[in-house]
């Protein structure tokens, strides 16, 4: 022993280590639904390869053609084999062996009694016995056809439906998705192999081409959700392969049309059906999931409702729902975001209503949120410092319209008490969490609502907006003025986002199709546009998978297609080298500006 003492003499080898307590450092305790602060979960990728035959049994062949060049050799070893036994001295002898005493025993069993009887139903006899059955006729939808197919059942009073039965063992609902990713794996296998990137691309092969390519893998659809708008996705931060997709409305739609809602929640495994389905008695307009604890799922819904959701629960029960008889809310829910600080061991979400409203709610050991305001928004007088449009006619402030519409909201990547507010009337406010009804600072930043804030992956200084006026604007802090702007021409940007994995790429949606931009060659018009489904059909949503490969576009018809990023740049090795060359590039026809740049040194993490 290194440190000098002798295991006891009284306890064999092995069980010296029986009296040691066990070690429980960096186990998750999976009932509470915070993790412990500072404790990081990893997405491990394993990759199956097939392995070399392993001989379980062989039976060699003992014969030799007649061809052969070893046939003469063996001809004569076998010649040899014959005429050795007749040199052999033998003798003849008789054995017998002894026999087996045997007992003959007979067995009778009981007879079978059979019977013939003549038995006759009339039609009047199945009349009546159809009549005391109990009739169910329900009707299903066939997938991706208008048609219903209608199935009836006959049942006795009182007798248990099988199929409710199956519905309440939790056994049957996992054998099931288990039983669905396998079916699912036959199809999707060369798909899901290009997701998880196990064949990435060769940056050493000839025929390289920068194509700015979408690939279609799978589309998520169901039957239920026809009709109903993607309104937002959310990948799941410690696995990949799950997303959340919010099913409801999208722009403008008349109130017989603002029925239920839906949250699917789907797994790369199983594209066919989802494997959490969440039904609401109104539209769901946003869905986020936690970072601190990933299997949390915030819900904003159209009646000012939020929910939190555990994705790990087979049942249909909320964690926790916001309370109207502490604050009201019943203006609809456009964004919403979790606050986690690192010193705070507590689960917060801010959410923005259309209202005004800046309400942050508190997940607790009960079932309900504590709710606490933090601002309400009032429309901006006067001139504003940032990009303010000229030809804009100066709107009519009207007593119902005091209060501007809070279309998004994000969260400083630094600061965690810093979140940016985008309105209907193109202004950002910013605020913090610590200073209630107060405003840090406000700017014009578009002309129009302001549908989308977010912060590069590798610069908390740099930051782009996309609005409803064609255009997307980057954006550092503390300059009031755009340092790129990107256009689409004559169509609003839905959504825009950086790439997690190329610095330089941007995604944008429009109702016509996907923008894919690079900072790094031109800024005039989009790398590449692809159109998804049919030319009617307006797209919604756009996302980034967290590897960066993919793209999840919504559409307003229900269906969520995955796509591949094919024929792409390569990501750069130092990423914030490249998009500070890119940004610079662009400055060049404004010199002052370029100068104001650079004066502020180094803008990355």
């Amino acid at each position: 022993m290194e440190d000098g003492t002798t295991p006891s003499a009284d306890k064999p080898d092995g069980f010296d280590n029986l009296d040691h307590q066990p070690n429980y450092e960096g186990v998750i305790d999976r009932r509470s639904p915070s993790l412990e602060a500072g404790q990081k979960t990893y997405h491990v990728k394993i990759r199956l390869t097939e392995t070399d035959d392993i001989v379980l049994f062989e039976n060699p062949s003992h014969v030799v053609s007649l061809d052969a060049e070893e046939a003469d050799l063996v001809k004569e070893q076998n010649r040899l084999f014959e005429t050795r036994p007749k040199a052999r001295r033998t003798a003849d002898a008789e054995a017998q062996t002894r026999d087996l005493p045997c007992k003959s025993r007979s067995v009778n069993t009981e007879c079978i009694h059979r019977q013939d009887v003549a038995s006759f139903v009339s039609n009047y006899d199945m009349y009546d016995t159809y009549n005391d059955l109990e009739r169910h006729t329900k009707e299903i939808n066939v997938a991706d056809s208008a048609s219903k197919l209608e199935i009836t059942t006959y049942s006795r009073e009182g007798m248990e439906d099988i199929d409710d039965r199956l519905n309440r063992n939790p056994n049957f609902h996992l054998s099931s998705m288990i039983l669905q990713r396998l079916l699912a794996g036959n199809i999707y296998r060369e798909q899901q192999i290009r997701f998880r990137n196990m064949y990435p691309p060769d940056p050493c092969r000839e025929d390289i081409r920068y194509l700015y390519r979408l690939e279609v893998l799978w589309t998520y659809r169901t039957v239920e959700t026809l009709g109903k708008a993607v309104a937002c996705a959310s990948w799941c931060p410690a696995n990949g392969d799950i997303v959340a997709i919010a099913y409801g409305i999208y722009g403008h739609t008349s109130s017989d049309d603002r029925g239920n809602g839906f949250v699917y929640v789907w797994n790369i495994k199983n594209p066919v059906n989802p494997e959490r389905r969440y039904r609401f008695d109104c539209p769901v307009t946003c869905v986020a999931f936690s970072q601190r604890t990933p299997q949390l799922l915030a819900i904003g819904m159209y009646d000012g409702l939020v929910q939190i959701r555990d994705i790990t629960d087979n049942t249909q029960i909320p964690l926790a729902v916001s309370n109207r008889d502490k604050f009201p809310v019943y203006q609809p829910i456009w964004d919403l975001k979790w606050v986690e600080f690192d010193n705070e061991n507590k689960d917060e979400v801010i959410a923005v209503s259309q209202n005004g409203w800046v309400m942050k709610y508190t997940l607790t050991i009960g079932q309900y949120l504590l709710p606490y305001p933090l601002l309400r928004l009032d429309r901006v007088e006067g001139t504003l410092e940032g990009q303010a449009d000229s030809n804009d006619p100066q709107s009519v402030k009207i007593q119902s319209d005091l209060h501007p519409q809070a279309l998004c909201v994000t969260i400083h990547p630094v600061q965690k008490d810093k979140y940016y507010i985008g309105t209907d009337e193109g202004a950002v406010h910013w605020c913090s969490i610590n200073d209630p009804f107060q405003h840090l600072g406000v700017l014009q930043m578009h002309s129009r609502g302001i549908f989308c804030i977010e912060y590069s992956p590798w610069s908390p200084k740099i930051f782009l907006t996309c609005s409803g006026d064609w255009s997307i604007r980057i954006w550092i802090e503390d300059l009031p003025e755009p340092i790129v702007t990107l256009s689409t021409g004559f169509a609003p940007i839905q959504a825009a986002y950086w790439s997690p994995t190329n610095s330089t790429i941007i995604a944008s949606v429009t109702r016509n199709g996907v923008q894919l931009w690079d900072l790094k060659r031109r800024s005039s018009k989009p790398a590449s546009v692809s159109t998804l489904g049919s030319l009617t059909t307006a797209l919604t949503v756009v996302r980034f998978t967290n590897c960066g490969r993919s793209l999840l576009v919504g559409d307003a018809e229900g269906k969520a297609h995955v796509c591949a990023l094919e024929d792409m740049p390569f990501p750069p090795h130092f990423q914030y080298r490249e998009l500070q060359s890119a940004l610079y590039s662009k400055l060049v026809t404004t010199p002052d500006l370029l100068t104001r740049v650079r004066r502020m040194g180094y803008l990355g993490y």
